[in-house]
């Protein structure tokens, strides 16, 4: 633009000097008179006059088209661009306005991007599934906080190889045959990760967004809990199926001998129908911790009956309801609570709870243990305690013994503990429900004691 300003003023400086040199030369000719100078006066100054206003509307015009050019290399960042505001009858006011509207629909299209580049960042934060990109490089080009929390390694702000990522063998080698073979895939894998094993479901999916540049879309669901849970089911219907086996087992073998003629003889009548009987309870014990658990998952039965409870009381009920075993194990019971003890909770809800605990306490305890209990104040509200002096637990024991379903004792099929694994878990559901929480302390062969610990205060 500078170099046309210069041009213009050069051809009509030329022309004008032209002008000029006739006018003098025709005065030097005498052609004229004194006026001629004059008038050759006047025209040297009309002519700087012209040069003025040329050079003055070139400048405006260098002035317009500057502002215009800059507008058109800020459509980059549309953001950052304004109106260009030129009158009407301008002659860059239509390229002035088109460059407005261009901008206009860029920083539309802009907030769009930027918007939907917004909600996909929320989305892949917040969903509850891994995702992984991972380019023809191998290099991994987005991570969302799943993926970084299942896989158990940390968030890398750049590209990087997807091994610093995955150093499970079976999944690399899943991502390396959908690269390979150009193909989706889809399985479950077991994998054991620094902290935890998590089985995963794992879809690695082949796209290609552009021509020859392939990349895989890792999709990682969580199925730990699923797993964990079937197999619980699995356990479950073992223990289950092996602690009904059993009694019905005896009850059969025992009621045909009777029918067989035994029943004759007082003494071995009376043994076989206590054998008969105490079989027949076991049966009743499975069927309500199994009953215990449906009702735990119905809302209606879920509701709190509060009323005042005599602990004491409570607790000498449950130890002659399961004085038979006590005696049948040689155990010393100590009901170390005060007479004075009384609370504000769900007494039927309570029961089960000291049930359960007296139950477990005198199961893992040994032969001619002791099993003590009591109850006491703390600052937020109450305690109950019961400590035995049986064969303890490990710490790994420990961490799973509320799992429903769960048996600590290995030994089921040496019939050493009977059992379904769920006392524990009920008594873990039911002080939740009554706003509590239970704390263990045990060592292998050093006994254990249960502490649930009540919000309520003491009335």
């Amino acid at each position: 633009m500078r170099t046309f300003k210069l041009r213009l003023l050069v051809i009509a400086g030329l022309m004008n000097f032209i002008l000029l040199a006739s006018l003098l030369a025709t005065i030097n000719d005498g052609q004229s008179s004194q006026r001629g100078w004059v008038i050759a006066g006047l025209v040297i100054g009309a002519m700087l006059i012209e040069l003025g206003i040329i050079w003055r509307l070139v400048a405006a015009q260098e002035h317009v088209v500057h502002d215009l050019t800059t507008q058109v290399m800020k459509l980059t960042a549309p953001d950052q661009t304004h109106r260009i505001l030129l009158p009407a009858d301008h002659a860059y006011a239509d390229l002035g306005q088109a460059i407005n509207m261009a901008a206009e629909a860029l920083r539309h299209q802009s907030h769009v991007f930027q918007r939907q580049e917004n909600e996909l960042d929320n989305l892949l934060k917040y969903l509850p599934v891994g995702v992984m990109v991972i380019d023809r490089r191998r290099q991994t080009q987005l991570m969302n906080p799943m993926a970084v929390q299942l896989l158990e390694t940390e968030q890398l702000p750049l590209p990087h190889l997807y091994t610093q990522d995955i150093k499970q063998f079976d999944l690399t080698a899943q991502i390396e045959a959908a690269l390979r073979e150009q193909a989706n895939r889809r399985q479950t894998l077991t994998l054991t990760l620094p902290a935890t094993k998590r089985t995963l479901e794992v879809s690695t999916i082949f796209t290609e967004p552009r021509p020859y540049h392939p990349q895989v879309l890792v999709l990682l669901y969580d199925l730990t809990e699923v797993a964990r849970i079937e197999q619980m089911q699995v356990d479950f219907v073992a223990n289950a199926s092996h602690e009904l086996k059993t009694p019905l087992t005896a009850i059969t073998g025992f009621s045909e001998t009777l029918l067989a003629g035994a029943d004759m003889d007082p003494q071995k009548r009376r043994e076989f129908l206590t054998i008969i009987n105490d079989q027949a309870h076991q049966l009743m014990l499975l069927i309500e911790d199994v009953l215990s658990v449906s009702r735990l998952q119905n809302p209606t039965k879920r509701a709190l009956v509060m009323t005042k409870v005599d602990i004491k009381t409570l607790i000498d009920q449950q130890i002659q309801l399961q004085s038979q075993s006590i005696r049948r194990r040689s155990l010393t019971v100590v009901n170390a609570i005060s007479p004075q003890f009384k609370v504000q909770t769900d007494a039927a809800k309570f029961d089960q709870i000291a049930n359960n605990l007296l139950s477990n306490a005198i199961k893992y305890n040994h032969d001619a243990g002791q099993i003590t209990i009591n109850a006491t104040a703390t600052p937020t509200g109450w305690q109950l305690t019961v400590t035995d002096t049986g064969q303890g637990m490990t710490v790994e024991q420990q961490e799973r013994i509320f799992e429903r379903f769960y048996r600590g004792d290995p030994s089921r099929n040496k019939q050493r503990i009977p059992g379904t694994g769920l006392g524990l878990a009920i008594v873990k559901e039911l002080t939740e429900l009554l706003g509590g929480h239970i704390v263990v302390s045990s060592r292998p062969e050093a006994g254990t004691t249960m502490t649930v610990q009540f919000p309520e205060k003491i009335k």
